[in-house]
């Protein structure tokens, strides 16, 4: 077990496998089990999140999953005007990006141990500060309550489609349009899943959200997803 920093009173350590926080004398691996198998794991000295074994950060091509966040918000031109929803929080790296440059970020989880992992996160404090809002609860029905035309900015970053369809329903991408003010921009993360079977989830999801009204769509690689406005 190495030492990994210290930071607000807690000592963190790791293994190639987990990592560990020490409080008060006290050593808690940091993962638990509620359905899913949730854990914190060190890549390049920076925690992502793996769920089931699978990885959430988008590290390929980047030195970080932080450089991933930075990218996203760096290339949807926030502004400090901005009110910015964030799709599927995890670690909150992406919300925190997003939190230097908008007025303010509303994001939503449906997972409580994301959020008690985040909760021990030494990269994730920022993501409990002042101008980020969280919302627990499932995304559909958290947007479904949102007023018309509130968000200039929407970063979507769901789980892969086959563990959360919705989020990549039509309808759901209706609710989207509906929330989003005119000229918005916004990003949609939607991975490689799909490839190895002659399918193109990238193209997929375009062209529902094109029936949503959305526009101008940009496809990044490096970042596997897209890029659009209303």
């Amino acid at each position: 077990m190495k030492f990994l920093l210290r930071k607000n009173g807690i000592e963190f350590y790791y293994t190639d496998k987990f990592m560990y926080g020490k409080k008060d004398g006290e050593l808690y691996k940091l993962a638990m089990f509620d359905r899913h198998f949730y854990k914190l794991k060190l890549y390049n000295r920076v925690p992502v999140l793996e769920i089931d074994g699978l990885r959430m950060q988008l590290v390929k091509d980047f030195k970080t999953p932080l450089d991933y966040s930075k990218e996203v918000a760096s290339r949807l031109k926030i502004t400090k005007n901005d009110a910015v929803l964030d799709i599927c929080t995890g670690l909150g790296y992406t919300a925190i990006a997003a939190s230097k440059f908008a007025n303010k970020v509303i994001t939503c989880e449906l997972s409580e141990s994301v959020l008690q992992l985040a909760r021990w996160n030494p990269f994730s404090s920022e993501l409990f500060s002042s101008n980020i809002e969280i919302k627990s609860g499932d995304a559909f029905s958290t947007v479904k309550g949102f007023k018309d035309k509130t968000f200039d900015v929407v970063i979507h970053d769901p789980p892969r489609f086959s563990h959360a369809p919705d989020l990549y329903s039509s309808q759901f991408y209706t609710e989207l349009h509906r929330v989003t003010k005119s000229k918005a921009r916004l990003f949609h993360y939607v991975g490689t899943l799909g490839k190895e079977k002659g399918r193109k989830i990238e193209d997929e999801v375009k062209k529902r959200l094109e029936l949503a009204g959305f526009r101008d769509f940009n496809y990044v690689a490096k970042l596997q997803g897209w890029f659009f406005r209303k």
